[in-house]
């Protein structure tokens, strides 16, 4: 449907004319403004022709890539298994079979620049990652999640001038948001559906697994990914860093909103947070050998001491 719309729009026919008519075609909800994708990604996609813009998305997911082994690197872990890790979680960039389109779809956009934000914000280059994480809100209002939880970081380090920055990229998207839900209604028409069911689905784990799928990981058992996803879980929440905290509130947020909204066919937001759980899963590997170091490290004789009427049991560290 996406690949119509462009086509159209190489015609020189309007946006919204042109998705509109390819919603309807489709049968789509067309009638809910989230149905109607704001115009920034396909008009930029239609700018830059197709073979262009897919060497453009794979060009964003190597530096993504880059970016994220530097950023492990820097908190002490294994930065060329990162940069593996990561390009993996973000395969679908570097897919150029014809078949597979997916330089048309906003998430796989909107991943990569949030995955680049996070590399600029480890290498203290917070301008850069103010501007990619709000580049990839425009891209896709889901990408909203992170650059709140952005916000707020800022506004908890009291660093003004990047505060401001990220207010001014929230405010200006508000009204490029506004427009052009202004701008999808006026073009509804009489054959317009409604959406049957609504976005809250309270979907769950169920959900998260489908999304996490949502990479090479499509092409193995449901089972596979509802076992990693808590080992990426556990990672993500170990990695002990400030670079570290900024994905696991991230992820913290994600993962709680995708568990409430969000239908069965909406697996493809998995691609704006597997470039991010791809973190935890590499970061999965000291987190659980220091969890079972913790479990299993031998606690040595204990000492009884007592103590009046009670009675205390010292280990040797103590003592």
């Amino acid at each position: 449907m996406y690949h119509s719309v462009v086509e159209r729009l190489h015609g020189g026919e309007g946006y919204y004319d042109s998705l509109g008519s390819e919603l309807r075609k489709g049968g789509y909800a067309s009638r809910s403004v989230f149905n109607w994708r704001t115009p920034f990604h396909l008009m930029a996609v239609a700018a830059m022709t197709e073979p262009v813009s897919r060497y453009v998305l794979a060009g964003l997911a190597l530096i993504a890539s880059l970016l994220a082994g530097i950023a492990t690197n820097r908190g002490g872990g294994l930065g060329v298994l990162q940069f593996i890790v990561t390009m993996l979680a973000l395969s679908e960039c570097f897919v150029f079979d014809q078949n597979f389109q997916f330089h048309l779809i906003a998430e796989v956009w909107a991943g990569a620049l949030i995955t680049i934000s996070v590399g600029a914000y480890a290498l203290g280059w917070w301008p850069a990652g103010v501007s990619t994480g709000v580049a990839a809100l425009f891209i896709r209002e889901l990408a909203l999640p992170y650059v709140v939880v952005s916000w707020l970081i800022a506004l908890r380090k009291r660093s003004m001038p990047e505060l401001y920055a990220w207010t001014a990229g929230l405010v200006g998207w508000t009204a490029y948001f506004l427009v052009h839900a202004h701008l999808a209604m006026s073009h509804l028409t009489e054959h317009d559906i409604a959406l049957r069911v609504g976005w809250i689905h309270f979907g769950g784990p169920r959900f998260l697994v489908e999304t996490v799928r949502m990479s090479l990981l499509q092409t193995l058992a449901k089972w596979v990914a509802a076992s990693i996803l808590p080992i990426i879980l556990l990672g993500t929440a170990g990695w002990a860093t400030s670079i570290g905290r900024r994905v696991a509130a991230v992820v913290v947020v994600y993962m709680a909103a995708y568990s409430i909204v969000g239908l069965p066919v909406d697996l493809f937001w998995g691609a704006i947070t597997n470039p991010l759980l791809a973190f935890g899963l590499v970061w999965s590997v000291p987190a659980l050998r220091d969890l079972f170091g913790a479990l299993f490290r031998s606690r040595g004789p204990v000492a009884t001491i007592e103590d009046g009427d009670a009675t205390r049991h010292v280990g040797d560290a103590a003592a």
